[in-house]
């Protein structure tokens, strides 16, 4: 199963970290980007990918919204939250949007590789979030 990820960030310079990483962390994968929740759920509309890492703070379409227009485009999408705001609020905000995981930016080296194998092993419902 070949994974496809897109990467929602505004910040060129996270947007350009996080894909060099994965790119070495999960060879194969299918990695695309982009800067803003608008043009996320146009890429989901075309080709649902496997994962969705979603900034909450974004300009125009927000990540909460762009997470609930995604979810509805594409239920088996699995939306992952990568902010930096790690507050109780967030995340609970994040899981009534639909995303499947949240995972502070702080905290990202060492959660978002077991989070994302987590969710494709199947093994279990919501991480990280409530």
């Amino acid at each position: 199963m070949t994974v496809n990820i897109l990467i929602v960030e505004d910040h060129s310079g996270v947007r350009r970290t996080l894909r060099q990483w994965l790119e070495s962390a999960l060879p194969g994968c299918t990695l695309r980007e982009t800067d803003n929740g608008t043009d996320a759920v146009e890429l989901v509309c075309q080709q649902a990918p496997t994962f969705v890492l979603m900034d909450l703070n974004l300009p125009g379409m927000g990540g909460l919204e762009s997470t609930r227009a995604i979810k509805a485009a594409s239920p088996s999408t699995f939306v992952v939250i990568v902010s930096i705001e790690d507050t109780t609020a967030s995340r609970r905000a994040a899981a009534a949007a639909g995303a499947a995981a949240y995972v502070a930016k702080d905290r990202m080296g060492f959660e978002l590789l077991p989070v994302l194998r987590r969710l494709l092993a199947g093994a279990g419902p919501v991480v990280g979030l409530g």
